[in-house]
């Protein structure tokens, strides 16, 4: 299953922090990798809707953007926050989690 995850917006926004993370779970240690997948599966993602309606005055709201692919199909939904869905909003900070992650491995190795 490979995951690209897009953060962007909000009223602290850094364009630096928006690039996509793409994560893809044949690399990932085997209890992760099964946790993510668990967590796409609870939130339904192959159900959810391409984009949800932000709140009314939603101006400054994080935007997300993820897309999911496996050998069998492919979803992309593009969310606001304040995400009603706890299934949902638990698969989101998930991948912000991962992304920190990401970022601050990719700096470690760029840095001598």
């Amino acid at each position: 299953m490979r995951i690209r995850f897009k953060s962007e917006g909000g009223i602290v926004h850094f364009p630096g922090l928006s690039e996509p993370v793409t994560i893809d779970t044949v690399e990932l240690p085997v209890e992760q990798a099964n946790e993510l997948e668990r967590l796409i599966e609870v939130a339904d993602f192959f159900e959810l809707p391409a984009t949800s309606a932000p709140p009314p005055g939603a101006a400054d709201y994080q935007q997300y953007t993820i897309s999911v692919t496996t050998p069998s199909r492919s979803h992309e939904v593009r969310l606001t926050d304040l995400i009603e869905n706890p299934h949902v909003r638990e698969l989101v900070n998930h991948l912000r989690a991962k992304t920190i992650e990401a970022r601050l491995a990719a700096r470690r190795r760029d840095t001598p």
